[in-house]
């Protein structure tokens, strides 16, 4: 037998036991993180990210692969900087994610378009909120569930409960409610939560398993979920865009933005809305190309596939 088809099927074999020392060593640095001085997390943060660079081959050749077809303009070695700096962004992310009840009344996060929030919840129907994996997102949430604004947000069960046992103990600890999105209840709670005037924020920046229409990315047709154009257009929600970027001094400024929603539902006016709401999270990530996760297959299907 191949070597390759034997290591294959060792780390099948493995893979539970290996996930529960992940989760414990994840578990135990969320725990040491959080007791350090804010400045010493964050730069173990960067190196955990740098080290994550080093060791995870397939993700980091996927975000060189992306990379280079975003900005083909880049050379080499400023793409091989720009997945560097990626991979250290996401390290910081994960060190604030543990600090935040140390960060969250030191203005570490600055709220632009607060509100944009306010306005949507005065009409009574709730409201729709937009965003990518740009920035720190679940910092993003963090920080507008500690503003006062009821917040649910739509998310991905990750494969194994351990760790999403972790993300989802963060998210519940900071006020943020949460759906999943493969929950046979779904669409009911997401009705459930506008009736209760709630902000519903949904990240639509992945090609995932459900429904979805091809729109413009970077130049290239994506297959993009299109649910929050629905619920706009057809539901009559009011939609913003929400996202969250670094500032040169420390700390992150999240901007919120009121989105035009038409009066009609039909497929091509969902299309093109979801087409808006696709190019504002192409803009956030052009102004800041080291924050966001490149090495996701964002054009693993194409039209004529």
């Amino acid at each position: 037998m191949p070597r390759r088809s034997l290591w294959r099927r060792f780390r099948r074999a493995t893979r539970g036991p290996r996930n529960a020392v992940l989760a414990r060593t994840i578990r135990g640095l969320m725990t040491l993180l959080g007791t350090l001085p804010v400045p010493l997390a964050l730069a173990i943060g960067r190196a955990l990210g740098a080290g994550a660079h080093a060791v995870l081959g397939r993700p980091r050749g996927l975000a060189l692969t992306h990379v280079a077809l975003a900005f083909p303009e880049l050379d080499p070695a400023a793409r091989r900087a720009l997945v560097r700096a990626t991979f250290r962004h996401a390290g910081q992310s994960f060190a604030e994610l543990t600090l935040w009840p140390k960060l969250r009344d030191r203005g570490y996060v600055a709220v632009e378009g607060l509100d944009v929030l306010h306005a949507m919840l005065a009409e009574g129907r709730g409201g729709i909120a937009v965003t990518g994996h740009t920035g720190n997102w679940e910092l993003l949430a963090a920080s507008i569930a500690a503003c006062g604004i009821p917040l649910t947000v739509i998310a991905r069960r990750v494969n194994d409960a351990r760790f999403d046992a972790l993300i989802v103990g963060f998210r519940r600890s900071v006020g943020v409610e949460v759906l999943v999105r493969d929950d046979p209840r779904f669409l009911s709670g997401v009705r459930d939560a506008l009736a209760r005037n709630r902000i519903v924020a949904i990240l639509i920046d992945q090609d995932t398993r459900g429904a979805g229409v091809f729109v413009p990315f970077f130049g290239r047709p994506a297959r993009t979920p299109a649910g929050a154009a629905v619920l706009g257009l057809r539901a009559r929600v009011p939609i913003c865009t929400a996202f969250i970027a670094r500032r040169p001094a420390g700390g992150h400024v999240a901007r919120i933005a009121p989105v035009p929603v038409g009066p009609r539902g039909g497929r091509a006016d969902v299309t093109a809305l979801t087409a808006t709401l696709t190019a504002a999270i192409e803009t956030q990530i052009r102004r800041a190309p080291v924050e966001w996760v490149w090495w996701h297959e964002r054009w693993r299907r194409q039209p004529d596939s």
